[in-house]
């Protein structure tokens, strides 16, 4: 997602941030309110993860859907080139050899090395799309509920001066 603000006012609000007497707990704030505008969209990723279907209860622990749905966090960054707001699932490190396995989840199918052989498969996914197609369908909504968040600040900015 991506909301486009011009330098020059973004470079005012965060004069007047640094400006402000409590500007680290209005910035606390913004970060809080930015995440709670973005966490519906993180937990329909989570629920889509925990749908996983697993084939038996003797499969590896632990199951990889709540394992993934655990990780997923929204990420507010306020400076720097990154600014903005995300919905991140963790690197998974190395878990059944399965390092990148949000992304991989994500896509159509992948190729992985069969056990003891020299043999490769395609594998499909059992949740193709859940990441981008769960994030695209609200869009607009979380779209919206950042720019609300970025709205209030900004009032309760003008107030002051």
């Amino acid at each position: 997602m991506e909301v486009k603000v011009d330098a020059s006012d973004l470079a005012r609000v965060a004069k007047v941030l640094r400006g402000e007497a409590d500007g680290k707990q209005l910035r606390k704030e913004l970060v809080a309110d930015l995440k709670a505008a973005v966490a519906p969209g993180a937990a329909a990723v989570a629920d889509k993860l925990r749908a996983i279907p697993h084939a038996s209860a003797s499969t590896a622990k632990p199951p990889l859907g709540s394992y993934l749905a655990a990780r997923t966090k929204v990420q507010v960054r306020t400076g720097g080139r990154a600014t903005g707001v995300a919905v991140r699932i963790q690197r998974t490190p190395n878990l059944r050899g399965f390092t990148f396995a949000a992304k991989r989840l994500n896509r159509d199918s992948w190729r992985h090395p069969v056990f003891g052989s020299d043999r490769w498969v395609d594998q499909d996914s059992p949740i193709r799309g859940y990441f981008d197609d769960t994030l695209s369908a609200d869009r607009e909504k979380y779209r919206a509920a950042v720019l609300e968040v970025l709205t209030k600040l900004a009032q309760r900015i003008a107030r002051r001066h």
